[in-house]
This record gives C-alpha cells, structure tokens and sequence, in this order.
C-alpha cells in the first residue's frame, strides 16, 4: 500500500501514514510520520481512518489511543519543537487488510495556556482536502458509512426549512447500472460508464413547487460530499439527473422508490474508495474574493 499523506505548507503539524506489513501473529503494523513546524507543541492528535474496521492491538507510552469502527484517534503527549520529526508505531488487528482512506482532526496543544489549538477544523479540512474522484475500486461501503453520508445531507440549510429535497440512495448493482447507461445515453456516449465504476449512487431530488428548490438540492449535495470526505471516502458530482428523472424510465424507478410528486434531479453524488491517487488543490484565482470595508 502506498503511503496516505496530508500535508499543506500553512498547517503547523503535517501527518502522513505508511503500511509496514504484519508482525508474526498477523496484526498490521503501521507507521505515523509527525512533522511540527511553526511553534512548540507540547501534544499533538489525529485521527485515521481505514478501509475496514479495526481494533487497537498497541501503540507507544505516550499515545493515548481509541478505535470506533473504521476509524482510529491517536493523541500523543509529548513535546516536540519547531521543525520536529516523529514516528509512532502501532499495531492494529482487522479482519481483512486495512488501508488507510483518511486522516482528519489533525490538531496540536500550544505552549500558551496548554489548550488545544485546532488550527484547521475538521469541516475546513474536508473543504480543503476534498476532491473529485473519477476512478473507483468496485468494494461497496458499510451501509453505516453511507447513512452517516446521507444524514448529513438531511441537515443541509434549505429556504424556510421546507427541505424540499430527498435522497435516493441505490446500492442495487442492476439498478446502477440502468442508471448508468441511462446517463450515458444522455451525453451520447453509449459505451461509457459515467458513474466511474463507483458502486454507490446518491441521487438528489427536489420539488419544483418550492421556490428555493435547486439551492436546496445543491446544498444537500455539498453536505454529503464534505461528509464523505471526513469518513474517507471518494466522491464526485455527476450531472444530468434532470433529464434522468424527467423521463419515463426514470420517473418509473422513482415509482416503485415509493417518489411521487414534482421532483426535478439535481445531482447525483457517486460514492466508493478511490482508485486513484490523491490530488492537490489547484490555485485559487487571485479575484476570487472582494472586500467593501
């Protein structure tokens, strides 16, 4: 497995996690690189999630560790200095080999009153770090993940609170793939999948009858895209869910979903572990922001 990095010149501490095999009774081991720049930091934590669930087998003295799921936080306590470089080592148990998919909360304690300074939460982490994925492995996600993603939709800001969106969540690999072909035949590309080979599919609905419907639609789409990066997983827009659902087949499949009623699509969100390497931001223009003071 290749190394996971998240590393941005701005942070105070940059994280990056590299596979070290297995020991001999079979538990993954795995190194954590910490480099510190920018202050003294007198503890440091982050979180890492893998591809599956795992559990702690052992970690440093000075690690305070925990596992929930897929997901492993480590808090180190212990002093490093400006410019520092460390390397923890653990050992995890999973049932199959765990790949990392994400590293999130990065955060460091401050020599000025010992408090936790988290210098970019974990929201502006995911703006920050997220990405389009356009290449999928075919694994399908735990149906938690998935819930955790679409809730977090359900949560997007709509006018008046009428959440006048819903969300069709289609993990049935036949159903995905009439709406991949679908798809497809719009754009006049027969051949092409244009779902990536994603094995999830989120698609967004909105009814038309509510005057902020496609505002509503498109925050829900950016909720579930930032909450699928913070869980590590891969996403990206697809569009042309308007003609999809505006047709007779589309309407039929939203039919027997149990949707009825004036509902335009806005987007659908593929969803999966990526099978591609992670890509950096590209810079943002320089009148992107104006100031009336």
């Amino acid at each position: 497995m290749s190394d996971y990095n998240f590393n941005k010149d701005e942070e105070c501490l940059n994280v990056s996690v590299r596979s070290d095999g297995t020991d001999d009774s079979g538990n993954f081991k795995f190194v954590c690189k910490l480099e510190h720049f920018g202050h003294q930091s007198y503890g440091q934590s982050f979180g890492i999630y893998f591809s599956t669930d795992i559990s702690i087998v052992e970690v440093p003295g000075d690690v305070e560790a925990s596992a929930d799921g897929n997901h492993l936080h480590l808090n180190r306590k212990n002093q490093m200095n400006d410019n520092g470089l460390v390397e923890i080592w653990i050992k995890l148990s999973a049932p199959v080999s765990p790949e990392v998919t994400g590293i999130t909360d990065i955060a460091c304690q401050t020599e000025e009153g010992g408090k936790p300074v988290q210098e970019v939460g974990a929201v502006q982490r995911a703006i920050f770090s997220r990405r389009s994925t356009r290449s999928y492995k075919p694994d399908m996600l735990p149906k938690e993940l998935i819930d955790r993603i679409i809730k977090a939709g359900t949560y997007a800001a709509t006018g008046m609170n009428r959440q006048s969106p819903v969300i069709l969540a289609v993990t049935n690999k036949d159903v995905r793939d009439r709406l991949s072909a679908m798809n497809a035949k719009i754009m006049d590309k027969p051949d092409d999948d244009p779902f990536y080979g994603a094995p999830v599919v989120l698609i967004v609905l909105a009814d038309k009858n509510m005057p902020t419907y496609l505002y509503d639609g498109t925050l829900v789409m950016g909720n579930m895209m930032l909450a699928a990066e913070e869980l590590g997983v891969a996403s990206c827009w697809v569009h042309r869910a308007k003609e999809e659902f505006e047709s007779a087949e589309g309407r039929e499949i939203l039919k027997s979903a149990g949707i009825e009623g004036d509902y335009e699509g806005i987007g659908h969100l593929v969803l999966g572990y990526s099978d591609e390497e992670p890509k950096a931001a590209e810079p943002r223009k320089d009148n992107y922001t104006y100031y009336i003071e």
